[in-house]
């Protein structure tokens, strides 16, 4: 197990690709983005890594995803609080972008120049990872997972803050029942963050995402719950914490982290109540967003040696067979 976890790792570097100059500002010493020409180049990238063979299928993924994962060694919690612009930086510099090339069933190529019928992938950011480890990063399971509602196969680069694109290889610990994984991106070494678990309700925390395509978005809150429940009959319980820090579809896998940059929690998902209809007929309106995290102590399980739950497959729909148009004749 250790030699096949040692070969994920010791891919040549040459798999990463970078973006042409000109995503950053140039002559500023903030971080400044460009998320049209941060994800279009991006995307590019990982369309030629996609030509070379680079880059690896979702459900290939799943399906070579190991039955164990090994002890990972990861940094040591903080306990000194940075000034938040210190910690906007540490966290930015210690996460990526996670791109997704997928193939849309609903979409129809043209003809390839062998007059073939050619398939159309399509791009975006779709989600968040941070360092764990060098070469492995953690994010949220479903993150890996296909979704038939608009994938019909997918694949996966990291991007990074200052534009290095690296092709996610596969899936090394998981677990469904607490919605996340540890993943393999060889070749790629940023700083790790540090894992902390025992977060309290009423802690201050900050979140590093891309909300919808919006990347490097640094929003903060507090805890406002700690809770254990599950998200469907099928699985056993896991420990969550909901906060109050801003985030929404693309900040999964993000690193919700405590004022010392040590990672408390992940982001996993996100659930609005709108309001309702009182007896008389009448909207009662507000808006009360809940938003569940993944706890630092289901992340820190999948560091030690142990069982990987399977990595979710989606189960093709049956095909109706096609009812003849005219009655047959007698």
């Amino acid at each position: 197990m250790k030699s096949a976890f040692l070969s994920l790792l010791l891919c040549a570097a040459a798999c990463a690709q970078t973006l042409p100059p000109g995503v950053l500002g140039d002559g500023d010493q903030r971080f400044i983005v460009d998320d049209e020409a941060y994800e279009k180049q991006s995307g590019e990238v990982a369309e030629q890594l996609a030509k070379e063979g680079k880059l690896v299928n979702y459900t290939e993924i799943a399906v070579k995803a190991p039955r164990e994962h090994p002890a990972i060694s990861i940094a040591p919690p903080n306990d000194k609080a940075l000034p938040p612009t210190e910690l906007a930086e540490t966290l930015r510099k210690s996460t990526v972008a996670v791109g997704l090339r997928y193939l849309d069933p609903k979409k129809r190529g043209g003809k390839n120049a062998k007059g073939d019928p050619s398939k159309k992938w399509s791009y975006m950011i779709g989600a968040t990872a941070f360092a764990v480890a060098p070469g492995v990063f953690s994010t949220s399971l479903h993150v890996m997972t296909l979704d038939p509602s608009f994938m019909k196969e997918a694949q996966a680069v990291a991007v990074t803050s200052d534009g290095k694109v690296f092709p996610i290889t596969g899936v090394i610990a998981a677990s469904d029942r607490a919605d996340t994984c540890l993943i393999s991106v060889p070749g790629l070494d940023l700083p790790p963050l540090p894992i902390r678990s025992g977060v309290r309700t009423g802690e201050p925390v900050w979140c590093m995402s891309h909300p919808d395509g919006f990347t490097y978005m640094f929003t903060g809150g507090q805890v406002a719950r700690v809770s254990r429940d599950r998200w469907d009959q099928k699985h056993q319980p896991a420990l969550h914490v909901e906060v109050t820090a801003e985030y929404c579809p693309g900040s999964s896998g993000g690193a919700l982290a405590d004022a010392a940059g040590n990672v408390v929690a992940q982001v996993s998902s996100i659930n609005n109540y709108e309001g309702i209809d009182d007896p008389e007929g009448r909207s009662v309106n507000g808006i009360v967003s809940a938003r569940t995290c993944t706890a630092a102590e289901e992340i820190l399980a999948l560091t030690h040696p142990g069982v990987n739950e399977p990595v979710p497959t989606p189960v093709p729909r049956a095909t109706p067979k096609p009812r003849p148009r005219f009655p047959k004749a007698p």
